[in-house]
């Protein structure tokens, strides 16, 4: 039988996970449900890989859910055999997650009621939030160095890419200097929806009820409640919102 570590409330194991609390705006069906943490390593999910999982490794979710999380596929980039720092707190319990892991100190947070279908690659402490009755379809994110956040009730459509830093490093031609060097983000608000094959680039902000043309590269910041497309993406039309 697993150890389980705690009965996290959902504030403090934010800031546990070093997410701002602010974020648990995002999750009002997790919020009203007891959480419960383990060591990552006794989980069948982390059994299924020849790693070795520090002690700081953790695996958080609903009080009596079955940690096999059959929905989830989870691999380890590179030669190395042993992680730490690693939190997964996998709330969502449909779809296929491909979720790879390129590194210590990576956290993630899938919320309730929330459906995702794609990969989601993490890298030299990248943080991905994913919010309460969000719906993903074969979307790719990619975060290095980087902190991702979608809100809760968002739509992602079919071949979405979230790309919240570079693949490679960028450096200056002489002297190698990285031009990235700061941790980068990408923002998503609540109920946002991103038209298929939308693709939004590091360093964005996409506010509240918004919506994202199919096509759209998305380069700069999208006010709430509007209708953006076009590459590179502009406002086409304000004060809109959205329905399932």
């Amino acid at each position: 039988m697993s150890t389980f570590v705690e009965k996290p409330h959902l504030e403090p194991l934010m800031r546990i996970m070093g997410l701002p609390p602010s974020l648990v705006r995002y999750l009002p069906v997790t919020a009203q449900k007891p959480l419960r943490t383990m060591l990552l390593r006794e989980s069948s999910l982390a059994r299924s890989l020849a790693m070795d999982w520090a002690d700081d490794c953790y695996l958080t979710l609903f009080e009596g859910e079955d940690e096999r999380l059959t929905h989830v596929s989870l691999a380890v980039t590179g030669a190395r055999r042993t992680l730490s720092g690693v939190h997964l707190a996998l709330l969502g319990h449909k779809g296929q997650l491909n979720l790879v892991l390129g590194g210590d100190h990576l956290k993630v947070v899938v919320g309730a009621e929330t459906t995702v279908r794609g990969a989601l690659h993490l890298a030299a402490k990248a943080t991905a939030f994913i919010g309460d009755r969000t719906t993903i379809g074969q979307a790719r994110m990619n975060a290095s160095n980087a902190d991702l956040v979608i809100g809760d009730d968002c739509q992602l459509s079919e071949d979405v890419v979230v790309q919240c830093s570079d693949q490679h490093a960028i450096v200056e031609q002489e002297g190698g200097a990285p031009v990235f060097g700061y941790r980068r983000h990408v923002r998503i608000g609540r109920h946002v929806w991103l038209g298929r094959r939308a693709m939004v680039l590091p360093d964005v902000t996409i506010g509240q009820g918004s919506v994202i043309e199919s096509g759209a590269v998305v380069r700069s910041d999208v006010p709430a409640n509007t209708l953006a497309g076009g590459s590179p993406a502009q406002v086409l039309r304000e004060k809109i919102d959205w329905r399932r």
